[in-house]
């Protein structure tokens, strides 16, 4: 639980309790944990007190399901990532160092540590306000523990000590049902909080007009000119004599070096350009007739060098107009005006770079060249028809995948409401069940695959639109759009204004409800 609430840019509500019933099965697959003994009967853990806060207990049994759940988020999220983090999951986490004298050990049980004291605190405030789980919720619930079932008898267990092998030995199924119940009240309590906050338009343009330095966006196109050094064979093989010898020469070497790079006049000829065209023009005439020029097209497609794709390459759109670098500050200067140049030089490694600024996206503000994002957020619902990553056959698994997603959309075509859609998209049937109905609200370009954006984004796009989409060696996506959403800046103005009311609210609920730990219970957590 965050004390701040995420921009929702792509991010619709996430339900936790279908995450946790998701990562069960990873973990048993994928195998990305080491099961547990099953011999142990945790008893110690399950007596002792590892958090307390008014209402609520919470043993070192419980904080071990917590500990382990987060550990297979991150290994699950950050799949191929994990040797770039340094994380080795066949080793000990208390043996692998995370930061400093901090073990990954040490940093999982603080990351587990952070949430629970989160997620107790709103149960205190929910409790004081009077929110409780309904039915509804405890179904839900039901559904989680349910599911741990169903996949403990996949895999030949009985429910109890599937849940020993893959949490420890010490936690039960009524630790879960307990922790879920923790989590679950605090993200209801959350919602429904956040759910009365409400702003206006009014309330956005005042926002906006305080942190215009948050909001504002330029675009420039930009290209460096790099010198090519030439390496002297003979260096290597100098004596102290030769040396000695070429001493006198050093001086005259020296003024040699201070004569202009031909990359400088390059890059006084790029910044000569008169306007985007000339400049990517240019660019591609660069590219082809000097840095490439000894390359025939063979060469560059073997070398898989792309001109017309570095040349498009040459365009930065909707970066932050504000900063401490040179560059920010000249960006952000509201005296600019489009097709302006800066060319920075840089001695150490002798790259001279240019940029230009272009004229703003849209003309709803009083600058030549700042803007702020007016375009409309999209809400769309999705089913994922994905291959495995080890499937050997990828062109069978591609086709399979496209015949499944047909189905889906056939299916879905039958009835096609959005309802329907909606019921399809549940994990029960072909949805992943991270979002619930697959609904995705708010969705921001840059958010998503870049195929299923440009069908989303699509200019003649309206409510109603489905399709399937292909995502080139992964699968398909069947997709279905629902309407617009608010425009991009405003969205972040409320974002931002709810965030600033529940850090307030949050900062109340803290000084009020005391959440205690008790060392002997924290430190009976076992490493991974």
């Amino acid at each position: 639980m965050s004390k701040k609430i995420q921009n929702k840019k792509g991010n619709g509500a996430k339900k936790t309790l279908k995450i946790v019933a998701c990562i069960l099965v990873a973990v048993v697959i994928l195998g990305v944990v080491g099961v547990y003994s099953i011999l142990s009967n945790g008893v110690i853990e399950k007596n002792t007190v590892a958090a307390k806060t008014e209402n609520y207990t919470v043993t070192t049994a419980m904080l071990n399901y917590l500990y382990n759940t987060n550990y297979q988020n991150l290994v699950t999220n950050a799949g191929s990532y994990l040797e770039a983090l340094g994380l080795d999951t066949k080793k000990p986490l208390d043996e692998q160092k995370y930061a400093g004298d901090d073990t990954w050990h040490d940093y999982m049980l603080d990351s587990t540590r952070s949430q629970l004291t989160d997620a107790l605190i709103l149960c205190e405030a929910a409790n004081a306000a009077g929110c409780k789980l309904d039915d509804e919720d405890m179904a839900d619930i039901d559904e989680t523990i349910d599911s741990i079932a169903k996949y403990a008898k996949q895999y030949g267990y009985t429910t109890k000590l599937y849940i020993k092998a893959v949490y420890g030995s010490s936690v039960s199924e009524n630790d879960i049902r307990s922790c879920l119940e923790i989590l679950s009240l605090a993200e209801k309590y959350q919602g429904e909080l956040v759910g009365t906050y409400n702003y206006t338009a009014e309330d956005w343009a005042k926002y906006f007009e305080e942190n215009e330095e948050d909001f504002l966006k330029v675009d420039y196109l930009t290209y460096t000119f790099e010198a090519e050094v030439e390496k002297d064979d003979k260096k290597d093989s100098e004596t102290t004599a030769d040396k000695a010898k070429d001493a006198d020469e050093t001086t005259a070497a020296e003024d040699d070096a201070k004569e202009p790079h031909a990359e400088q006049g390059y890059a006084e000829a790029l910044a000569a350009t008169a306007d985007a065209d000339a400049f990517k023009a240019y660019v591609k005439n660069y590219l082809t007739t000097v840095k490439y020029a000894n390359m025939t097209e063979e060469d560059l497609k073997e070398d898989k060098v792309y001109i017309d794709a570095l040349v498009e390459g040459c365009l930065k759109e909707g970066k932050t107009a504000s900063g401490t670098s040179d560059l920010l500050k000249w960006l952000s200067d509201d005296a600019r005006h489009p097709y302006e140049v800066y060319t920075d030089y840089n001695e150490e490694d002798g790259k001279y770079t240019v940029y230009m600024i272009l004229p703003a996206q849209n003309d709803d503000l009083d600058y030549n060249c700042k803007y702020r994002e007016t375009y409309l957020l999209k809400d769309y619902r999705y089913i994922p028809v994905a291959i495995s990553s080890t499937e050997k056959d990828k062109t069978k698994a591609m086709a399979d995948a496209k015949e499944t997603a047909e189905k889906i959309l056939k299916e879905f075509n039958d009835n096609a409401t959005d309802e329907n859609f909606a019921k399809l998209a549940d994990p029960d049937n072909y949805g992943d069940g991270y979002y619930e109905g697959g609904l995705v609200e708010a969705a921001d370009k840059g958010t998503m695959n870049d195929q299923v954006s440009d069908w989303v984004f699509a200019e003649d796009r309206k409510a109603g639109d489905a399709a399937v989409v292909e995502v080139e060696e992964q699968g398909y996506y069947v997709l279905y759009f629902k309407g617009d959403n608010t425009t991009s800046w405003e969205h972040d103005a409320d974002t931002a204004l709810k965030n600033d009311q529940y850090s307030k609210d949050y900062e109340g609920f803290e000084a009020a409800h005391k959440v205690t730990y008790y060392k002997k219970g924290v430190e009976l957590v076992k490493s991974l």
